[in-house]
């Protein structure tokens, strides 16, 4: 196994523990940001076939996480 994948599958354990956590205590926003990290995981490697460096891609990705995160926080502070 690569190093590179070893290091996606470690950083996937990872975020899945803290949406664990964050359910288990309750905890939305803790919740919410083990789930932008899984999702930004998710858009980076959707992006290979379209090629660019691995930054580019972390940067699109995590971007992407950080606005869903920011909106859906707002939700949840608004909503109880």
């Amino acid at each position: 196994m690569a190093v590179y994948t070893a290091l996606q599958l470690v950083e996937v354990l990872v975020a899945s523990a803290i949406v664990l956590f964050g359910v288990l205590a309750r905890s939305p926003s803790v919740t919410l940001l083990g789930a932008g990290y899984l999702i930004g995981k998710a858009i980076l490697n959707i992006l290979v076939p379209e090629g660019g460096s691995v930054y580019r891609r972390s940067l699109i990705g995590y971007a992407f996480a950080a606005v869903y995160l920011a909106v859906a926080l707002i939700l949840v502070h608004f909503n109880g």
